[in-house]
């Protein structure tokens, strides 16, 4: 138990930070989302939450799309922007529906989360500020998710990531 505080730590730091560093126009916080996401997915699968798990690896995936649009300076919405977010959303809908059949509330937020974060990496990847606003969404959600499985400095990490993003948007 004693490892995955450590993985749970490590991957709350690095997330935290990615925020930090996003808020700040820095390419670091794409690269902290990266490895935060990976080490998140990891923690997942040890914790028995596979389906999360695949989610955060996608998330990861989504942080290396964001990367790559920042550091090419690529302007608007493309049409994989568009696949990305419709396709996010249709699977975070089916599943939304499916749970909400057998009421567990708990995947249903998370649908909510994973389309928030899937909005979230793609605006900010073209700075737009809208990001910051979807962000905001997906960790409120993550703080109560993460509470709830009794995955504490996680959710710390969280209300200090909900922080650092309602600064940037007062700021």
């Amino acid at each position: 138990m004693e490892k995955l505080r450590y993985l749970e730590t490590a991957a709350s730091v690095s997330l935290m930070l990615s925020k930090y560093f996003l808020a700040i126009s820095s390419v670091w916080g794409w690269w902290l989302s990266i490895v935060g996401y990976i080490l998140t997915a990891i923690f997942n699968v040890k914790i028995k939450l596979k389906i999360v798990a695949t989610i955060v690896a996608g998330l990861a995936i989504l942080s290396a799309y964001g990367l790559y649009k920042w550091t090419n300076q690529i302007p608007g919405l493309h049409l994989l922007d568009f696949v990305i977010i419709g396709l996010s959303s249709i699977c975070a809908i089916m599943l939304i529906i499916h749970e909400a059949k057998n009421k567990k509330p708990f995947w249903i937020l998370q649908s909510i989360t994973t389309i928030s974060f899937s909005i979230a990496f793609i605006a900010l990847g073209l700075k737009m500020e809208i990001g910051w606003y979807a962000l905001l969404v997906g960790h409120i959600n993550n703080t109560y998710l993460y509470y709830q499985k009794k995955a504490y400095i996680i959710a710390v990490m969280q209300i200090i990531s909900i922080v650092i993003v309602l600064t940037k948007l007062i700021g």
